[in-house]
C-alpha cells in the first residue's frame, strides 16, 4: 500500500530564492506554518518554517538551550517587531531555512506517515526516492481527510 491517497499534490512551495516577505504572504494564503523549499531543478533544499522566523525576531538570549523563559521585562512594541520585520524580509529564504525533520516517498506505508505525525512532525515533505524531487506534502489535515468516509466530507 502507498501513501498517494494521504499525501497531498496541490502544495506551496518556495524557491531558495525567494524572499522572507514572499515566504510569510504565501503562509499567510494557504494558512501553513511551514513552506518546503526547492532548488530551481525542483529538489527539496529544506524548509521554511514560521518556528525559525519567530526564533529570529526574538533576542538571542531568549532562544538559547537554557535562555530566559520570561521576556515580561522587555517592552518591545508591535511596531519594534514589524521594524525587526522589514530588517529580514528582503532576504532569501535560505539564509533561514532548517533541514526538514522527516521525509517521506511516494511509496511510504501510511501507518509510517501516521507515526511521524503522532510523533510531532507538522508538514512532512514528499521527495522522489531517486533524486529528491518535491512532489508532496502530507500533514494532519491530509490523513483526516484521507480517513473520512464518503459521506462524512
Amino acid at each position: 500500500m502507498t501513501s498517494a491517497p494521504i499525501y497531498n499534490t496541490d502544495f506551496s512551495s518556495l524557491k531558495d530564492m525567494d524572499t522572507v516577505a514572499d515566504a510569510t504572504r504565501r503562509m499567510l494564503a494557504d494558512r501553513v506554518s511551514d513552506l518546503p523549499v526547492v532548488d530551481a531543478a525542483g529538489k527539496l533544499v529544506g524548509m521554511f518554517r514560521l518556528e525559525r522566523l519567530f526564533a529570529v525576531l526574538l533576542p538571542k538570549a531568549a532562544t538559547m538551550d537554557y535562555g530566559m523563559p520570561d521576556l515580561a521585562f522587555m517592552s518591545d512594541t508591535v511596531e519594534q517587531l514589524k521594524r525587526r520585520m522589514r530588517e529580514i524580509e528582503h532576504s532569501p529564504v535560505r539564509e533561514f531555512m532548517t533541514e526538514p525533520g522527516h521525509v517521506v516517498h511516494p511509496r511510504t506505508s501510511p501507518m509510517e506517515i501516521v507515526l511521524l505525525l503522532y510523533k510531532g512532525a507538522n508538514a512532512v515533505p514528499v521527495v522522489t526516492e531517486d533524486g529528491g524531487l518535491l512532489v508532496g506534502m502530507v500533514a494532519a489535515r491530509d490523513v483526516l481527510g484521507a480517513l473520512q468516509s464518503e459521506g462524512a466530507r
